[in-house]
């Protein structure tokens, strides 16, 4: 991940990736048939520990007694605090994403998976909810969580990064409670 968010896909070549991992070459075909099998457990390895982070940031967070808009500030935290790991990696997962239909398939099925968690929550706290659909409604909340967090933690900052949390929570609260 270190050489792939540093150098790009296009960039990194086996042997250093071979030399980075401390084996020959010739050891390195032995485990992966190419680097694109390397980045693509990378990309697993990646998911995991974004799910993983995010599990543990929210663990220690009781809900249930929580404002909504604090809960929804904490869960963006949470996000940003797991995606901050290898934000590089993450960069060139969005090129890899739009020229490799399996790093896709492997990209969409973590999407996939974040929005079934957002409907669990949903489903788990349906008491107050105003929502329609309430699946429809997971995968939009999912769906803009994920960009506000794209934008606060791989974009240039265009404005308070407090603000645009706050707003992002106030926004979500309103549409989802009444």
């Amino acid at each position: 991940m270190e050489l792939f968010s540093e150098k790009g896909y296009h960039g990194t070549n086996t042997k250093e990736i071979a030399a980075s991992a401390g084996v020959s070459t010739g050891s390195f075909y032995s485990y992966y048939k190419d680097k694109r099998a390397v980045f693509l457990d990378s990309l697993i390895i990646y998911n995991n520990t974004l799910v993983e982070r995010i599990d543990t940031y929210l663990d220690g967070v009781d809900f249930q007694s929580m404002d909504k808009i604090d809960f929804i500030r904490e869960v963006i935290d949470s996000l940003i605090f797991s995606h901050k790991v290898f934000t590089e990696f993450h960069k060139e997962l969005a090129v890899m994403y739009n020229s490799d239909p399996e790093v896709q398939a492997l990209m969409d099925t973590q999407f996939d998976f974040g929005r079934r968690k957002t409907l669990d929550y949903l489903l788990k706290n349906s008491q107050g909810l105003k929502v329609d659909n309430i699946e429809a409604a997971s995968v939009i909340v999912f769906e803009t969580l994920n960009r506000v967090v794209d934008i606060i933690v791989f974009s240039p900052q265009t404005s308070d990064v407090e603000q645009l949390k706050t707003e992002l929570a106030k926004m979500l609260v309103t549409y989802l409670y009444k």
